[in-house]
This record gives C-alpha cells, structure tokens and sequence, in this order.
C-alpha cells in the first residue's frame, strides 16, 4: 500500500489591537489575502513552524498561542481548483513580540503586494484563502464549537 502525499502547513492570526494581519496577494487565483505561514518542515513542530514561516514573510517575532483552525483540502472534493495535493493547514493564534510593521521578504515573493492590519469585524468583507473568514471569526471570539473545516 502506498501512502497518500499529503501537505502539512501552518498558519498564523496574528492578533495585535483586535486586528489580524492580512496579506494581499494576486496570482492565479486573483487577487486574496492569505494569512502568514507556509509549509512545515520534516521533523519541525508546527508552532516553530510558525514561528519560523512567520518571521521569513513579515519579519515579525511572534509568541504562538492556541490551534484555532483544522482546514483540509481535498482535490477531487473541489475539481482540484488548488492544485492536485492533498493539504492539512493548522491555523494558530499569534502575538507579535515587539514591532508591529512588517516587512517584505528577502528576496521579495513576486505574487505579494502587501500587509493590511484588518479589524476583526471586517475579516468578513475580504477574500481569504482558504475561504475561513467565518470560522476564523468565531474561533478568535472562542465560540468555535468544531475547528476542522473541510471546505477549503
């Protein structure tokens, strides 16, 4: 039996002043906000996961808190519309340590156009990938009753 490829990644609501920080992006999918974060490493926990991916897109520190979110993306479930790769992302609240302004990359990701800290409230009115807007909302409020999402 062969085992499935399957993609481990994390990412960061990064929480400063009932703000999350988005980045915007326009690729292939348009343009979308993403929250920070990538793919984790073979033998690295998810939070120095984030941590690490974390400091690499806005050179911000964090201290990681609690697991928010489980999101799964299965390929046949949605046309492969994000590749042919099964995923599994871990969303992680965050709070940065210190600064607050991000910065870009070295070298700069070709698809990021910038930062927006994006007031709580609001995270409804952007697009997001994956599409979590509303469970990301109940989560950081605490009333998240189940945090695996199996819509991407």
């Amino acid at each position: 039996m062969t085992l499935p490829r399957i993609s481990v990644s994390v990412k960061s609501a990064i929480l400063h002043d009932d703000q999350v920080l988005l980045l915007s992006y326009d690729d292939h999918s348009g343009f979308h906000y993403n929250l920070p974060g990538g793919k984790a490493q073979e033998g690295e926990s998810l939070r120095d996961a984030v941590r690490r991916k974390v400091q690499q897109e806005t050179g911000l520190d964090v201290t990681v808190d609690r697991l928010l979110l489980v999101t799964e993306y299965v390929p046949a479930t949605w046309n492969d519309e994000f590749g042919t790769v099964q995923k599994t992302q871990f969303t992680f609240l965050s709070h940065p340590l210190g600064g607050t302004t991000p910065r870009f990359q070295d070298p700069p990701d070709p698809i990021q156009i910038g930062f927006e800290w994006t007031p709580i409230g609001k995270l409804t009115e952007v697009y997001l990938l994956p599409r979590i807007n509303e469970p990301l909302i109940a989560a950081l409020h605490g009333r998240l009753s189940d945090p695996f999402i199996d819509r991407w």
